[in-house]
């Protein structure tokens, strides 16, 4: 093999990994418009069918909040499988509020060409009434391509920080 034929390779398996790392940078962006703008058929669209989607560890931070009690608090009911699931969930827990996320600082890793993972940073801003929820955390994903697309094949969220604000305005 030439010098100039081992660059060449070198040069598409370069360009093979960015486009993998941008559609997934893509698909991610779309699972934040989706969740914000309710669309519950884009976000069944975005998982495998066997997707394992974790928000067992976002609950607790909703107790004592906008009606939320102890009683309610079921982590298990928060842990689902499969895009249908998720966005069931997802809209059970957003679908009457104002939500903003935003994923920043992605770090993904290609495992082979059709397979990756990877953690984005998150914050998003849940506005329940005059109770705002002001979150940061982790989403910890893996991701498969099926069919030409890549999905999320799991996703666990993980709050580091919660922050509540009341927008009652006193005085």
């Amino acid at each position: 093999m030439t010098e100039q034929s081992n660059i060449t390779a070198s040069a598409v398996n370069d360009l093979a990994r960015l486009v993998a790392l941008e559609e997934i940078r893509a698909l991610k962006a779309r699972y934040f418009h989706a969740v914000d703008t309710k669309d519950w058929p884009a976000i069944i669209d975005i998982f495998t069918e066997d997707a394992r989607v974790d928000f067992g560890g976002e609950l607790q931070h909703h107790v004592g909040h906008h009606g939320v009690t102890e009683a309610d608090a079921d982590p298990d009911a928060w842990v689902v499988i499969g895009g249908a699931a998720t966005a069931k969930v997802i809209e059970q827990a957003v679908g009457s509020i104002v939500s903003v996320h935003q994923g920043h600082d992605p770090l993904i890793t290609l495992q082979s060409a059709d397979a990756a993972s990877g953690r984005w940073t998150l914050y998003d801003r849940l506005e329940y009434g005059h109770e705002v929820m002001h979150g940061f955390g982790h989403y910890d994903e893996t991701y498969r391509k099926i069919g030409g697309q890549w999905r999320i094949a799991s996703l666990t969220l993980t709050r580091l920080r919660v922050a509540w604000e009341d927008t009652r305005r006193t005085g």
